[in-house]
């Protein structure tokens, strides 16, 4: 997977990074939402399923229309696993478009708190 530097996972990488970068990235909630999504399942997930659940938890609902999952798709395509995978916090690989954590999940909860994913 593609970033714009290595990552070996553990909790010093996160402390190693650029603050500003750290920070940037995880300011916005969807960001924070994908953190704590890939914390939780313990494996990398293709964006399409990222979308799936980010879509629900903004709507409030299962039922989402597909025109906001494309929407969201797209910000977490374009915008939000980038800008993760810049900061260093994931491994992000545009051709597959999977998204894998690749620092310790406790080391980004010691720089801000995870929203719950149920």
């Amino acid at each position: 997977m593609s970033s714009q530097r290595p990552i070996d996972g553990s909790a010093d990488q996160l402390s190693e990074a650029d603050p500003s970068l750290v920070y940037s990235a995880l300011a916005v909630a969807d960001r924070r939402f994908v953190v704590a999504m890939l914390a939780d399942r313990g494996e990398s997930l293709h964006l399409s399923a990222i979308a799936d659940a980010l879509a629900a938890r903004k709507h409030d609902s299962e039922s989402v229309p597909q025109s906001t999952v494309r929407s969201v798709t797209t910000a977490l395509y374009h915008v939000h696993a980038p800008k993760l995978a810049d900061a260093g916090i994931v491994d992000y690989d545009r051709e597959t478009e999977r998204v894998a954590l690749a620092v310790d999940a406790d080391a980004v909860r010691e720089v801000v708190a995870l929203p719950s994913v149920e």
